[in-house]
């Protein structure tokens, strides 16, 4: 019976997974401006949305069922609550990536983005080693972001890259040279040292990632991810400078 509770295995299409390495459009999209969807984004939503009815029923039928034959300590009531509030996160979080493109800017400095990001990192990894560094220029440079929307972005790439002791981030901040001339504000955080198993769990991270990578976009920014394997990984954000 508990191989019923096996993730749904995946159809193969003619979508293209998005790979490492790649990176979100840079330019906000005017208010009110339809957004770019990406069909792998919608492809592997649509995926883990079948896994999570997939679950659903699964311990439903259990439920009714009485079922005695699951292993010690698992309650099928418990697992179905479990689920429901997975469910409902994740739906939480998807559903962002579908949000109008309105930004409400304001101005800040690069001191508060980075210890707004530092903030979300160590909420999320307690137990990991956080090496923070951000330079005079960074820290006094301008931006103009939607915080809330910029929020959502760190604290869901706070979440992909949490992991607990023996695991070591890093968070550099600095001023970069920009494709379209001037200067922007980078955020380059990496992981090392995580548990593969960690990473393996989270099904759902392209479409994660696609979500961190909108609310950069929608403030005028870009994303680029690397997972060379389980445990290790790093990201690059940018910010345009306020003009």
């Amino acid at each position: 019976m508990r191989a019923a509770n096996a993730r749904v295995r995946r159809v193969r299409g003619t979508v293209t997974r998005q790979r490492p390495e790649s990176a979100t459009a840079a330019a906000a999209p005017r208010p009110g401006a339809l957004l770019r969807i990406d069909e792998a984004v919608v492809h592997d939503l649509s995926h883990e949305l079948g896994n999570y009815f997939h679950k659903l029923s699964y311990w439903t039928d259990c439920v009714r069922s009485g079922a005695s034959d699951l292993e010690a300590g698992v309650s099928p009531a418990d697992e179905l609550d479990r689920t429901l509030h997975r469910l409902q996160t994740f739906l939480n979080l998807a559903l962002v990536y579908f949000e109008p493109a309105v930004a409400d800017l304001v101005a800040v400095r690069g001191a508060e983005i980075a210890k707004a990001f530092e903030a979300l990192l160590r909420g999320e990894s307690p137990d990991a080693a956080l090496e923070v560094t951000c330079t005079a220029a960074a820290s006094d440079a301008r931006v103009q972001v939607d915080t809330r929307r910029l929020s959502t972005g760190f604290r869901t790439i706070a979440v992909l890259l949490g992991a607990g002791a023996g695991t070591v981030l890093r968070l550099e901040v600095d001023l970069v040279a920009s494709s379209k001339g001037g200067e922007s504000l980078q955020l380059d955080i990496s992981a090392t040292g995580g548990s593969p198993e960690a990473a393996a769990r989270r099904a759902q991270r392209v479409v994660e990632w696609a979500v961190a990578g909108r609310m950069l976009e929608l403030n005028g920014g870009e994303l680029r991810t690397n997972e060379q394997r389980p445990g290790s990984a790093r990201c690059v954000l940018t910010l345009p400078l306020a003009g």
